[in-house]
Formats: structure tokens, C-alpha cells, sequence
């Protein structure tokens, strides 16, 4: 008989918190990394219980994210599946040497007369397929419709309405058992709904196929259902410094005091050779918070004596390496002389291209020094501790994070509770300032919000200024 604490724990791996999700897996994983049958089997049995798509893609996401193939047998975990779909053959692809030769005949599809439902219930469609699952599902859906003039949305709709006449999930209300009825405070939530989405998106592409969409473009279509990014998965906070506690105590006539002892404790503990590029550090409770911002950024002789704001490079992403952070990046960073005649800031945003619903609040928030300022084209590498963006053998930047705190809900204003720390080669940075001969300032952002009561938004005062 399984152990009851496997079976709850496997269990959470629908709670509607994507972190307690990405918890779960990781425990999941820790246990079959040491060899822990009884794990393992738990993961299986529940996979088998699973009726919808999304869901059996949800288990499957755990062998797949902390790289377990080599822990299981292929027709133990094949024969576990029951609601197999493009993605779930995907992950068995990258995941077994023997899953060639997957029959696509194996996707399920739903009658072809209407399920039968109350216009009420079917309202929810139109509803809430723009909340319960990113917009990036209907703009693909769309797109594929307008391309190909086959009405995929109304079969992504039917789909939905037969899934939710023989498996239904409740409407999509706020989860106020997590957020305690505050308003202006915002969660990540993984409502019943989204299965019921998913799942009938998963079984739309498959459909799709068999109307003669290449099989490698549908698959592509369906990697944004992933649950988990491989490499990200693996990566953990940073104990809290000592030095990012207790901030939120300082008084406001400190501002720019403050900052400036923040920057010196968090470039002390840089490693030898790097300085600090970036900082992120954050305190607050429930009613109150102040979130402190800074980035190195470069300009022309005198910028920082002019508006406290910098330009920034759009968003890094590895087209190389989908669902998992690693692989090239920059490539064309040498082409052009970076023109310094505005303030630049020296980092840009490192994303993978498909984060996986459980890592999208770190994603969002990855920064790097930028390889286009640089002028070097890079790679991006992801330990458990760090990641990295990597120069051939050398480290041009490293990033690591820690949680101010962590609730399911934070106020709205302040976007995440993350906290983090770039840091930059000196050497490259001695290299860029000499070869521009430009001036490097400090932007600095000091955000502070005080609650006022339940049902109304906090109040939010915003400073920046150089240093």
C-alpha cells in the first residue's frame, strides 16, 4: 500500500498555487534522485488517474523538468498515460530513446453533435479562456484559423464543452480562502478551469494534425501548455542576507541613505573579480511594503545630472533551447557599435522561451549584464544556485534571488515579492568604460506603499534618482 504521505503529497500537484506546485515536484524529484521506489510508483499511479490532457502533462512535467527519465521504465510510464496528446508524446520524445513511433492515433477526440449544457455553463468559454490560461492560447488559435481558414476555434470551444460536460471543473471565481478578501492584492492561481482548457487546446492541435497541419508545427504550438521549465526547476533562493531585512523600518528621510548601504552589503557579497550590476531588495508585511531598484546604467559625460531613467534592450531569449533555460544569446551583439548618446541601462531581462506555468513570477524577473552592450555573444547556463551568462569558459554575469517573504497574494502595485542580485565581470566593465569613454551612474528606484484597509488599494509613493 502506498505510504499516505506520497499520496497527499502527489496529490498537491493541483493545488491552485503554481509554487506549491513547483514545491511538490521538486520533493517528488529530491525522493526518486535517491532512488525512492515508492515515490516513483506514486508519481505513475497518479498519472494513470487522470482523465484531461493537462493533466497527465502536469505529472509527466516532473520527470521531464528535473531530467527522471533515466529513473523510470518507457512502457511503465506509457503505460500509465490514458489521456495521451502532442505534448505528453513530446516529453516521452526528450525524455526516452525508445519513444519513436508514438501513433498519433492515440489522441482522443470528442464526439462530433454538441455536448449538452445550459447557455449559462457555455457562456463560460468566451469568458474565461483569456483568464484561466494565458492569452497566448487564443492568439494562437486564432492565428491558426486565420492561416489555414479551418475553424479551429469552434473546435477548441466544442472540445471545451464536451470536457466540461463529462469532467467538470467549478467557474472561475477568486480564491478568497488565500487572499483573505483583500482587495488590490494579486495571485498566480491555477484555477479547475484551466485543466478543461488546456486539455481541449491539447486535443484541438491534435485535431488539427489529422486536418494536415505538420505534426513538428503542432507540436511546437503545444509547448506553452508545459507546466515546467528543465533547468529552471532546479533552481532554488538564496538564504535572505541579513543586510535585506528589517527595511521596511527605516524612516523616509533615509531614502538615499539606505540604497547606497544596500548596494555596498550586496556588492561585499559578490564574488572575487565581479561588481554589482543590479539589485532588487524588498521588505514589507501585510499592509505595507518598500521595494528598492537599482541598476548600473552608462551615457555621455554629465547623464546623471539629467532625468533619473535609462533605456533598456527588449527581453533575451534562447531560440535554440525551447522549455529550458540554457543556450545562446546575442548572437548578434558584435554587428554594431552601441551609440551611448542616451542613458542605457547595462542589463537586460533573461527569459526562457517557454517558462512553464509554474516559473513565470522568476522569470519575469531575470536580469543579466546586457551581451548586446557588451558586445559579446553569450550563453546562458542555469545551476541550481545561479544563473549564469557565459563568454566561451569565462562568466560575464551571474543572478541569484531570495523571497522577501512569501504569501499566495501580494499587493497589486508591487508585482513580486522576488528579490535578487546581478553582478558583471570587472573586467568586462573596466573594458566597456574605456573602450566608450563613458560615464557609469547608478539609477536608483525606491517604491513605498502604505496599506489602508481591506478593500482599498495601497497608496504608492515612487522616487528615482542617480547616484
Amino acid at each position: 500500500m502506498t505510504n499516505p504521505i506520497l499520496l497527499m503529497l502527489v496529490e498537491r500537484l493541483l493545488w491552485p498555487v503554481p509554487r506549491v506546485r513547483w514545491e511538490v515536484a521538486r520533493s517528488l524529484a529530491r525522493l526518486i534522485r535517491e532512488e525512492d521506489d515508492e515515490a516513483a510508483s506514486a508519481l505513475l499511479d497518479w498519472i494513470h488517474t487522470r482523465q484531461l490532457e493537462s493533466e497527465v502533462v502536469l505529472g509527466l512535467g516532473v520527470i521531464d523538468a528535473f531530467d527522471l527519465g533515466g529513473y523510470f521504465e518507457f512502457s511503465d510510464v506509457t503505460k500509465s498515460i490514458r489521456a495521451p496528446s502532442l505534448l505528453s508524446d513530446f516529453i516521452l520524445k526528450r525524455n526516452f530513446a525508445s519513444a519513436g513511433g508514438l501513433s498519433h492515433v492515440r489522441y482522443q477526440f470528442s464526439p462530433p453533435e454538441r455536448a449538452t449544457m445550459s447557455n449559462h455553463e457555455e457562456a463560460w468559454f468566451d469568458r474565461y479562456r483569456m483568464v484561466a490560461v494565458p492569452p497566448i492560447f487564443s492568439t494562437t488559435m486564432e492565428w491558426l484559423q486565420q492561416s489555414t481558414g479551418a475553424p479551429f476555434m469552434q473546435q477548441w470551444q466544442h472540445e471545451w464543452c464536451w470536457l466540461q460536460a463529462t469532467a467538470a471543473r467549478p467557474e472561475v471565481r477568486p480564491p478568497y480562502f488565500l487572499s483573505g478578501g483583500r482587495q488590490g492584492h494579486v495571485g498566480q492561481f491555477d484555477y479547475g478551469q484551466r485543466e478543461i482548457f488546456v486539455s481541449a487546446y491539447l486535443r484541438t492541435l491534435a485535431y488539427a494534425v489529422f486536418r494536415g497541419l505538420p505534426y513538428d508545427f503542432a507540436e511546437r504550438c503545444a509547448l506553452p501548455a508545459l507546466t515546467m521549465n528543465r533547468r529552471l526547476a532546479d533552481l532554488e533562493p538564496v538564504e535572505r542576507p541579513s543586510w535585506a531585512r528589517n527595511l521596511l523600518s527605516c524612516e523616509d528621510g533615509r531614502t538615499k541613505e539606505l540604497p547606497q548601504k544596500l548596494w555596498a552589503s550586496a556588492e561585499a557579497a559578490s564574488k572575487p573579480g565581479e561588481v554589482l550590476l543590479a539589485l532588487r531588495a524588498i521588505d514589507g508585511d501585510r499592509d505595507n511594503f518598500v521595494e528598492f531598484d537599482m541598476t548600473l546604467a552608462a551615457g555621455p559625460a554629465g547623464f546623471s545630472e539629467g532625468p533619473a531613467k535609462a533605456e533598456t534592450y527588449d527581453t533575451l531569449l534562447s531560440p535554440e533551447c525551447p522549455s529550458e533555460m540554457k543556450g545562446p544569446v546575442g548572437s548578434g551583439a558584435n554587428e554594431d557599435r552601441i551609440s551611448f548618446e542616451r542613458p542605457l541601462n547595462l542589463t537586460q531581462l533573461a527569459a526562457p522561451k517557454e517558462c512553464g506555468r509554474a516559473h513565470i513570477d522568476i522569470a519575469l524577473y531575470i536580469r543579466l549584464a546586457s551581451p548586446i552592450i557588451f558586445g559579446v555573444p553569450a550563453s546562458i547556463q542555469c545551476s541550481p544556485s545561479e544563473i549564469r551568462l557565459e563568454v566561451g569558459s569565462e562568466v560575464l554575469s551571474r543572478w541569484i534571488h531570495w523571497y522577501a517573504d512569501w504569501e499566495p497574494v501580494i499587493p497589486c502595485s508591487l508585482g513580486s515579492a522576488l528579490c535578487s542580485m546581478t553582478t558583471v565581470a570587472k573586467s568586462s566593465l573596466d573594458r566597456l568604460r574605456s573602450s566608450y569613454g563613458i560615464e557609469i551612474a547608478r539609477l536608483v528606484r525606491v517604491r513605498r506603499a502604505v496599506g489602508r484597509d481591506i478593500h482599498r488599494e495601497d497608496e504608492v509613493k515612487t522616487e528615482a534618482f542617480w547616484m
